[in-house]
């Protein structure tokens, strides 16, 4: 075991002789024994990140990755790193495709706080907003570079956990903007870190008291633009922010992401991209609960938002639920809308739970009425596509949607979803007939 303190010198050779051959171990001030017996690194609980950084710019001299056992990290400041990036409190190394592997995966929701025996948390306290500067800084980011895209450090990121002390801040728990090969899995973000670590695992039902979380208080940004070779996400659940994910990138793929009790759950393209954002992005059994405002939509295109439009979302198997008295401050907001309505496109299906042990809604509409939508296929899961007029008139239709409806024995589009007009294949209104 290495003793780290600010005189450390990580070129020493018996430094890089207690290293694996693969990883540099890094252990909590409550991990177990057994682990800090073996660990390379064994933090204080106070400015973990110092002991950290260490331990990744060790990695970077070697040619090592970064192995985190089970425990608390104390993350207390954040610095300047001159690179041209945000303050950060960890930065990756530049150029290399990286990986940072947690022991075990905390379970949120099973009962079980945090701590050396469940799973790794990075807990932002609340001494680091005293060195947060202008901006929004990152709690871990990489180095910062002309373009994420081909010049950017790839990132294996496995069973890593991130607890801020609250959400009343700007801030990024994970920042990708300069990655180009992301790999993220097994992951909880917890705006409201505070009450967690008092033994309160799910408190965000009490939001209503609590203080709004800051706009700019995310979650993870992804990548900031093309990815090589795709970026992906899978089972990560954000909680209690400005915005849980700001979604974003090429290739993009995210199964098992759930958002929950943000402002937004989602956010499409809604920051700085220096390059494409052409390509796919794919949301495959991902969710968005209690959050005040339904997925943004803001700027997709190429060369860095020169070219605007056309990039396409898919979401298969999207769940949303939303509760007026379970949202922060217990009013709903927005629906889904684009800043530029009708320059996005993509298929949408989903299901929409308005209350507590409630069926899915069949009348309740997720796009708001401005144009927002218009190149998308929206399709309502809960919407049978043949039946009866008045099943057809109970439904709360969109753009496009097709039904046959049996009493007048012919298939209907809709054309108006706010007036409820459906038309037959010759364009004539839903009640024509053949005199008409």
């Amino acid at each position: 075991m290495i003793t780290i303190d600010k005189n450390t010198n990580i070129n020493d050779s018996a430094c890089k002789a207690a290293i694996d051959p693969v990883w540099v171990k890094v252990a909590a001030t409550d991990s177990p024994e057994a682990a800090k017996a073996v660990a390379d690194f064994v933090c204080s609980g106070e400015h973990d990140e110092e002991t950290i950084q260490r331990a990744i710019d060790l990695c970077a001299a070697n040619g090592r990755n970064l192995y985190l056992f089970n425990g608390i990290y104390s993350i207390d400041a954040f610095r300047e790193w001159k690179d041209g990036g945000p303050r950060a409190a960890l930065r990756l190394p530049s150029r290399r495709h990286f990986m940072i592997q947690g022991q075990d995966f905390f379970q949120a929701g099973s009962g079980m706080m945090p701590s050396g025996m469940n799973g790794v948390t990075l807990y932002l306290r609340r001494a680091a907003w005293e060195t947060a500067g202008e901006g929004v800084p990152s709690v871990l980011r990489g180095t910062w570079t002309e373009k994420g895209i081909q010049n950017g450090s790839g990132l294996l990121l496995e069973n890593i956990s991130v607890f801020l002390c609250d959400a009343e801040h700007p801030v990024r728990c994970v920042d990708l903007r300069r990655t180009d090969s992301v790999d993220i899995r097994n992951m909880r973000l917890r705006g409201m870190g505070d009450r967690c670590m008092a033994g309160d695992s799910f408190p965000y039902v009490k939001f209503g008291p609590l203080p709004m979380p800051n706009i700019d208080a995310i979650g993870i940004t992804m990548t900031s633009g093309s990815n090589c070779p795709l970026s992906r996400f899978d089972n990560i659940h954000v909680t209690g922010f400005g915005q849980g994910f700001q979604a974003g990138g090429e290739h993009v793929i995210c199964c098992d992401c759930l958002a929950s009790f943000n402002l937004y759950g989602w956010t499409f393209g809604n920051y700085e991209y220096e390059c494409g954002f052409n390509h796919p992005i794919v949301l495959v059994n991902c969710g968005d609960e209690q959050s005040v405002h339904l997925p943004l939509f803001a700027h997709c295109g190429d060369d860095g938002g020169a070219i605007h439009g056309m990039q396409s979302v898919t979401m298969v198997g999207f769940n949303f639920e939303r509760v007026k008295d379970m949202v922060i401050g217990g009013e709903t907001g927005d629906s889904m809308r684009e800043t530029m309505p009708g320059t996005w496109r993509g298929h949408i299906e989903y299901t929409f739970q308005p209350a507590w042990h409630a069926t899915n809604s069949v009348c309740h509409p997720i796009w708001e009425p401005d144009g927002s939508g218009s190149g998308f296929e929206t399709h309502n899961l809960a919407h049978k596509r043949v039946g009866t007029t008045a099943e057809r008139l109970s439904y709360f239709p969109f753009l496009g949607q097709q039904f046959f409806d049996t009493d007048l024995g012919k298939f209907l589009v809709c054309t108006d979803p706010v007036q409820r007009l459906w038309v037959d294949a010759l364009g004539r209104p839903a009640d024509a007939t053949e005199s008409d």
